[in-house]
């Protein structure tokens, strides 16, 4: 899944996600879909990394990966029960030993839930 050192992030065989990975090196890969990098990707299928499901997406900024999203599909919740995927990506968190109040010399992690949008992410920002 993820190297804490350096930020690289393996997604599967044909992706990989580290600190400066480009807009131009995502469109090498069979996750482009003739995308604009000016929004959201989000990758078509989910994505099966250390036996758990997730949707994955990426944002770009300047060309470059700005932050990488995870969302647990491991379990189903209800709309109004979104806010407990938090605690399950929390417990992945831990599992992983990744303390989310940490800064490491390529970015950070976080489990994040957003009330106004009602999703709870695993978020991996790259400075």
């Amino acid at each position: 899944m993820l190297d804490i050192s350096n930020g690289f992030f393996k997604i599967s065989d044909k992706l990989i996600i580290f600190p400066g990975f480009s807009f131009e090196q995502f469109k090498n890969t069979r996750f482009y879909k003739n995308q604009d990098g000016l929004r959201i990707f989000y990758l078509d299928e989910q994505q099966i990394i250390d036996n758990r499901k997730y949707i994955v997406s990426l944002f770009f900024r300047n060309g470059k990966i700005y932050m990488m999203s995870l969302i647990c599909c491991d379990k189903e919740f209800s709309e109004k029960d979104e806010d407990k995927r938090k605690i399950l990506h929390d417990d992945i968190l831990n599992e992983l030993g990744i303390n989310q109040q940490m800064e490491y010399s390529w970015g950070k992690i976080s489990s994040d839930y957003d009330a106004r949008s009602n999703v709870s992410s695993i978020d991996i920002m790259y400075f």
